[in-house]
């Protein structure tokens, strides 16, 4: 094998906890433990926070640069790129870059590309059209901004994406080219019995709930992009099930007031509980454990990575119909699939509430099924670089 310098260029990174981001990461910790140099090339905070967050964690491998957030798209924003750093990344050799972001950091990595000519790979995470348009209220510069995004995916020597319906979205956006499938993992083991009953102790203290309380729980970014409106709208329907919940959200976002104030209208706000973000992924083990069924509606995530760290807790995910996680799983085997509506939902979650040994065997099918942690996912990602750097050498 040989040892490589890698670039990893990402607008998110940790302490912004994103699916694109924890990839990067994940990446980054096991390249580097197979003895390659892997660099972090990101933003997502202030560059003080950011680097207190590598400090915090023993990480020595990043380039940070800071983000300014935009409302609407908060906490993600503009990323400046100055003078300073980008000489600190020009100033460095690289073997292959691997851009996992079209926007600032993409076109950093078009800008390293261009002066080292070396291989760049593009991994499409996000549904970013919807985005977009929603930030500039107009088709037309969203149009013109998509084909400068497309052109990222177009030019690169790789395009990767993590499953099917992602690709399937990316044909649909007009890349027209060959896309590889590179399955993501998760940072979580499948805990032995023992360790298991021990977070599930830890995270029903930390949620302070009575016992007999069956938890419902979201984990992700706290905006309506998420079909999270849907998960306040179908708990009325749940209550039918005449069994004591709480639905806890688990991650940060712009639009928490907003579906409080929902959540005040249709009479459920007394069911519902945010958590805020939790950064320690220690206690994040502990309140999945402690969990009883995961909402995950959204149409949205490419490749949600709480799919695999939900399964090593055994913990089954509810899906929307036609999104990306329902693709993955079939129906009262390894998960559970309802229609993309909030009585259809709803109904579906105050059945399940009543069905506990159905959920329970769900989640334990779930975990022998769907689980995948980094080590493998980089174990592929590693072969495939590798394969890269050879057809490279070949021309």
């Amino acid at each position: 094998m040989k040892l490589l310098r890698i670039a990893q260029f990402s607008d998110s990174f940790p302490p912004l906890m994103d699916g694109v981001g924890s990839t990067v990461l994940n990446y980054c910790t096991h390249l580097n433990a197979k003895g390659h140099q892997c660099r972090a090339i990101v933003s997502g905070s202030t560059i003080e926070d950011g680097y207190a967050y590598d400090r915090a964690h023993g990480i020595d491998y990043t380039i940070r640069e800071r983000s300014y957030p935009l409302k609407g798209i908060k906490p993600y924003g503009i990323i400046h790129r100055s003078r300073a750093f980008r000489h600190q990344v020009l100033s460095q050799r690289y073997d292959l870059l691997h851009s996992h972001s079209p926007f600032y950091m993409g076109a950093m990595s078009e800008e390293v590309r261009q002066a080292q000519n070396i291989p760049m790979i593009a991994t499409f995470h996000t549904l970013f059209r919807d985005d977009i348009l929603g930030l500039t209220r107009s088709r037309l510069i969203t149009d013109q901004v998509m084909k400068k995004i497309m052109k990222h995916f177009q030019d690169a020597d790789e395009v990767w994406t993590p499953t099917e319906w992602s690709r399937d979205r990316l044909f649909g956006y007009g890349v027209d080219r060959e896309v590889a499938i590179v399955a993501n993992g998760c940072d979580f083991l499948i805990p032995s019995d023992d360790a298991y009953h021990a977070y599930r102790e830890s995270g029903r203290r930390f949620l302070g709930f009575p016992s007999d309380t069956r938890i419902l729980i979201y984990v992700g970014q706290i905006k309506a992009e998420k079909n999270l409106p849907l998960i306040i709208e179908s708990l009325s329907y749940a209550k039918e099930a005449k069994v004591p919940f709480k639905m806890v959200f688990v991650g940060y976002g712009s639009d928490q007031e907003s579906l409080t104030r929902l959540a005040q209208r249709h009479g459920v706000a007394d069911l519902i509980h945010f958590t805020g973000r939790i950064v320690d992924r220690e206690v994040l083990k502990s309140v999945m454990a402690a969990s009883y069924l995961m909402l995950f509606p959204s149409q949205y995530d490419t490749a949600a990575l709480v799919l695999y760290e939900a399964a090593a807790f055994s913990l089954p995910l509810l899906n929307t119909a036609g999104s990306a996680t329902a693709t993955r799983s079939s129906d009262g085997y390894n998960g559970f699939i309802a229609a993309n509506d909030a009585r259809s939902y709803g109904k579906q979650v105050a059945r399940l509430l009543a069905q506990p040994n159905l959920v329970r065997s769900v989640g334990e099918m779930a975990s022998k099924t769907l689980h995948r942690h980094w080590s493998t996912a980089v174990d592929e990602v590693n072969d495939r670089y590798q394969q890269i750097i050879e057809r490279s050498g070949r021309r």
